[in-house]
């Protein structure tokens, strides 16, 4: 289910149904380390959230750069301003967010710089002056490069997946260590939906699911003039693929061989055809299967050594294979010796003989002959051989946990040499993995699916089933099978999460993960299922931005406060001249000082909130006081053009020549490096 760290996916054909998982719980999605605290939504719910979030993203970044202003001011202001750095400091504080910030303060740095190094202004453009530009510029560049990269990269990092975690009402597991009918009716049932799901999911997502199967053929060997090769495959499925929440580092490592074995072939049990007695189903070829001594133990319709069985012979029905095992018998997933060693033994008995072809083939299964039948040879020219030899397989089963290795029986319990695995399983999770994964689960999906198991039988043609021989080979079908048994193995959780949904019919009524009791066994609900309807977000991620939010809300309030407990005329020191710059540095404030610098003697403006960051004109201001304006002025030569402020009536031959001083009766006007009202003004005149 993991295709890369930390992320599952599903390589189904169909969705789950909503009622296998559950939303809006928190839950542990596994990744490669100890899983992530989670929780999962619909997809449309997921949609709104980033939205949310991306909203509060901003948020976050408009108010992280307030209060880096505000820790400009604070900090990094000097004690004596001079027109440079009231020019710098007047641009960060009228900025709303660093992109405005940046191309100003940047064209301002460079004429400071160009200024220092000509040596032209060593009064204002100073190495210090520079100092404050560069601060407050590699602080505007990192809060706009944060929020840009932020916002690219959180929502990644807030959606991790599309898993929930199971609804432990839906899981359902049958009881294979049966006898009874409806227990073997179960059985079928739940192993035909698993094969026919994981089949087809190759045929859909071959190419990817075969990045995770290391596959490899030996060289070819001709035997009268047809193919004998082995089949080597391995695969490891860990419990971040099953998804398995609090199992991640758990981990089945798989590998098997395979190869042909015409000695099984028993022709003295076999009934061919032949031309005189005619064709009919009742002709077949005999298989001695994994003879042993002699035996011929046979328990119903599971193989033990020495058992002779029949192949019918066909020619107008697709291939299909048997598939047979001496560890599997009835009443027994495997014994305790496969549990303790590891390995078990399965056979693949193909059923292509007399099967009719359009095209040649030199394979072990698909071996053409000429049409022997006079009937067919004008449009099929070709027939399958018969004694197709039986593909004989062993596979070794291994587990690990983070450095522990060893066989299913360790792992379930004290195995034969006084071992077990540092890991103690749930018991719902201990029942599927000690019965599913205990053989080979290639085993399980051709009993299961016998007619669909060969990749040539699904290509057959209709109407007479005639098969594309030269394109179909032996390895290609258990190259199908192996990738099926990989995503079986994958998915087993996610299959009794599915089979709890069709668990009504009274076959099924028996749960082996639910006690007499009624409650569900533990660890039924501890795995997650991979949905396309649904978005698992990460916990950590949703609580930590509103914190961050709040905890920035807060600084910002603290600073609030601050200037707003520090009185103008308090003791002199970095608070109280960040209090005057906080308000003073307003550009309505500084308009406010530039009204009443240009007011006449005796005719001002009534102004109220002069300490706070947005003044007020009171209604008691006389009504004829002009009102100032922009205006564009040039100098007495005419040519150069400034902007100028001059009340309105003002002529126009007047608005070059700039106050040679500022009324004494304002209401605020500069003394020393501060700005003072007009009460505080009067008490130093008097």
């Amino acid at each position: 289910m993991a295709t890369k760290s930390g992320t599952l996916d599903a390589y189904s054909l169909t969705d789950i149904p909503p009622e296998t998982y559950l939303t809006w719980t928190k839950f542990t999605f596994p990744d490669e380390h100890d899983g992530r605290m989670a929780i999962a939504v619909s997809e449309q719910d997921a949609r709104i959230i980033n939205a949310l979030y991306t909203i509060l993203i901003t948020v976050i970044f408009a108010i992280t750069w307030d209060i880096l202003r505000s820790l400009i001011v604070f900090l990094y202001a000097p004690k004596d301003m001079t027109r440079t750095n009231y020019v710098t400091m007047i641009t960060t504080w009228n900025s709303s967010d660093p992109l405005h910030a940046i191309p100003m303060l940047l064209k301002h740095s460079f004429k400071v710089l160009s200024e220092i190094l000509r040596k032209d202004n060593v009064i204002e453009s100073t190495w210090k002056s520079f100092g404050l530009d560069a601060v407050v510029l590699l602080l505007a560049f990192g809060g706009c490069g944060g929020s840009v990269a932020v916002g690219l990269k959180f929502p990644g990092l807030l959606v991790i997946g599309t898993a929930a975690p199971v609804n432990p009402a839906s899981v359902f597991y049958p009881e294979f260590n049966t006898t009874s009918v409806n227990g073997s009716l179960a059985n079928g049932q739940y192993s035909s939906r698993s094969a026919v799901r994981a089949i087809a999911s190759v045929e859909g997502y071959e190419a990817k699911i075969e990045q995770h199967v290391n596959m490899t053929i030996s060289d070819t060997i001709n035997s009268s003039d047809e193919q004998r090769y082995e089949i080597y495959y391995s695969y490891n499925v860990s419990g971040l693929d099953m998804g398995l929440q609090h199992l991640s580092h758990l981990t089945l490592h798989v590998q098997g061989q395979c190869n042909f074995d015409d000695s099984w072939y028993n022709p003295t049990a076999s009934r061919f055809y032949n031309e005189t007695v005619g064709f009919d189903a009742g002709y077949w070829e005999a298989y001695t299967v994994w003879p042993k001594n002699g035996s011929n133990e046979f328990i119903g319709d599971f193989v033990r050594y020495g058992m002779t069985m029949s192949i019918p012979l066909s020619r107008r029905h697709p291939p299909f294979a048997k598939f047979l095992s001496p560890n599997y018998t009835i009443t027994s997933r495997g014994n305790p010796d496969n549990q303790e060693t590891g390995r078990s033994y399965y056979s693949i008995v193909p059923s292509t003989a007399m099967r009719i072809s359009y095209t040649p083939s030199k394979d072990a299964w698909y071996a053409t002959q000429s049409q022997s039948s006079k009937n067919l040879a004008a449009q099929y020219p070709y027939e399958i051989k018969l004694r197709r030899p039986p593909l004989k397989c062993w596979e070794d089963n291994d587990w690990s946990y983070k450095s522990w290795r060893g066989k299913m029986a360790h792992l379930i319990s004290t195995g034969a040499d006084g071992s077990r695995a540092p890991v103690r399983l749930p018991p719902a999770i201990e029942v599927i993995l000690s019965t599913q994964l205990v053989l080979p689960v290639i085993l399980d999906l051709g009993r299961a699916n016998i007619g669909g198991a060969l990749k040539s039988a699904s290509r057959a043609v209709s109407p007479d089933s005639a098969i594309d021989a030269e394109n179909s080979s032996a390895r290609e079908d258990m190259k199908r099978l192996i990738l099926a048994a990989f995503l079986a193995t994958r998915d087993i959780f996610r299959t009794a999460a599915i089979a709890g949904t069709a668990a009504a019919d009274p076959i099924n009524s028996i749960n082996i993960l639910k006690t007499p009791g009624g409650d569900y066994l533990e660890g039924t609900g501890d795995f997650i299922v991979v949905s396309r309807a649904v978005v698992a977000l990460d916990f950590t991620q949703m609580i930590v931005v509103p914190v961050v939010l709040v905890c920035l809300l807060l600084i910002l309030c603290g600073l609030w406060l601050a200037r707003k407990m520090t009185k103008p005329d308090g003791k002199p020191g970095r608070f109280r001249r960040f209090a005057l710059y906080a308000s003073g540095l307003q550009a309505a404030q500084l308009y406010r000082l530039l009204d009443q610098a240009l007011a006449a003697r005796g005719k001002y403006p009534i102004w109220s909130h002069e300490t706070s960051w947005v003044p007020f004109v009171s209604s008691s201001s006389p009504k004829e006081l002009p009102v100032p304006e922009l205006r564009v002025a040039t100098n007495n030569y005419g040519n150069a053009s400034h902007i100028v402020m001059r009340p309105r009536g003002q002529p126009q031959d007047q608005i070059g020549q700039p106050p040679t001083s500022y009324p004494t009766t304002s209401r605020m006007r500069p003394i020393g490096h501060r700005l003072c009202t007009r009460r505080q003004v009067q008490r130093k005149e008097e």
